[in-house]
């Protein structure tokens, strides 16, 4: 408060300001993540900075029962992206309908997930129509000309949907199915030129019941030539057109597993160079590595780690891209599957130093439900851990 007095002679005046005195201060946020396994405990450490403002902050515990419940901000993510090329149009509603297929193999019932599925894939799907080429194809947008990749990625999305129960016009995934095996015989997909986006094509081709497996194979003497997640690919496709088949898969797995990058937050991996035409990205590639590794082994002890990685890469309940988003997303839901963890039947206690902060018990029918702790920074010990 500001007084200010002036006199003169027998006349005087004053005027009194409150002047607001802002103290600025930088946020800085940590966080972790991890798993605590049954009969297990975990202890994390905090540790405040020595000066801070006791005014501001919190500390926040988030306990997801399951990865179902840790997916559900990536999944609102995806839905509420603004923009609507082929990519985020296929990205909206892909990762929900498997989310949605795994969850009722399981017999897990999820409410708002089936209320608002029908429209997502229904606007999803007839976007892809209204874009498709004459040749089968899609480009970015209606006006590009047809690339095989984003072709092959709205096939995937178009499948999965019919696959899921949702009508699917049997003669757009058949113009698409005839684009990409054309594509194969082009320059656009030739292995000096396009090795990843060639491993992809050949991949979702498999999934939709048109495999190559001479086209396969073929890429896999030339394997030099793809990326770790273009390797993951070609995992996924002999894993399918030749199940018994064990040698070419090994070799794969080996090669992708030695250059698994192991830190305190798990293991991930790392692309040389960024394939920026077919979105890639260091994320992207460990959530592909992740559904290959769980096709050949779901009980690889390093699986836990990467799905550990994958939990700490977000921001806000999703990753950076939509790409990331959904190939994470879709690859921690076949980890659910593989694990068998929607089965849950436990309880859990969290304390605080002396106190306890909350406690509850989980079942397979509240398994999807989030629960939130938090303790403002206040209130946390400032001269010791």
């Amino acid at each position: 408060v500001i007084t200010w007095r002036a006199k003169s002679g027998e006349l005087s005046d004053g005027l009194e300001l409150t002047l607001p005195v802002y103290a600025y201060s930088s946020p800085e946020v940590v966080a972790t993540a991890g798993q605590v396994p049954a009969g297990e405990a975990r202890v994390e450490t905090v540790v405040l900075p020595e000066v801070l403002d006791a005014t501001q902050g919190e500390l926040t515990l988030q306990i997801d029962p399951s990865l179902a419940a840790s997916m559900k901000d990536g999944l609102k993510y995806l839905e509420a992206y603004p923009y609507d090329c082929i990519e985020q149009t296929v990205s909206r509603f892909l990762p929900n309908v498997l989310t949605y297929r795994a969850l009722k193999q399981l017999g897990i019932a999820n409410t708002e997930l089936e209320a608002r599925l029908p429209q997502y894939v229904g606007v999803g799907l007839q976007r892809l129509y209204a874009l498709q080429h004459y040749d089968g194809g899609w480009g970015w947008w209606l006006s590009d000309d047809s690339q095989p990749f984003l072709s092959a990625y709205a096939l995937l999305g178009m499948y999965q949907a019919q696959q899921a129960g949702f009508a699917v016009d049997s003669s757009s995934l058949e113009r698409a199915s005839a684009y990409l095996a054309g594509a194969l015989d082009s320059d656009e997909l030739t292995i000096q030129y396009s090795a990843n986006a060639r491993a992809f094509v050949l991949y979702v081709l498999g999934v939709v019941g048109k495999g190559d497996l001479g086209r396969t194979v073929a890429l896999y003497d030339k394997r030099d030539a793809l990326d770790i997640y273009g390797k993951a690919y070609l995992v996924l496709s002999l894993r399918a057109l030749q199940p018994d088949e064990v040698s070419r898969v090994n070799t794969l797995v080996t090669e992708i597993k030695n250059l698994a990058i192991l830190s305190a937050t798990g293991a991930h991996w790392e692309e040389l160079d960024t394939d920026y035409w077919t979105m890639s990205t260091d994320t992207r590639t460990t959530a592909i590595v992740l559904s290959a590794l769980l096709k050949v082994n779901a009980s690889d002890p390093l699986l836990p780690g990467v799905v550990r990685w994958l939990m700490v890469a977000r921001k806000e309940g999703h990753w950076e891209t939509t790409q990331e988003t959904a190939w994470s997303v879709m690859a921690l839901t076949d980890f659910m599957v593989a694990t068998g963890e929607l089965e849950a039947d436990y309880g859990y206690r969290v304390g605080l130093n002396t106190r306890l902060l909350g406690q509850g018990v989980v079942t397979s029918q509240d398994v999807g439900a989030t629960r939130k702790l938090v303790v403002q920074v206040g209130d946390l010990l400032r001269d010791e851990a």
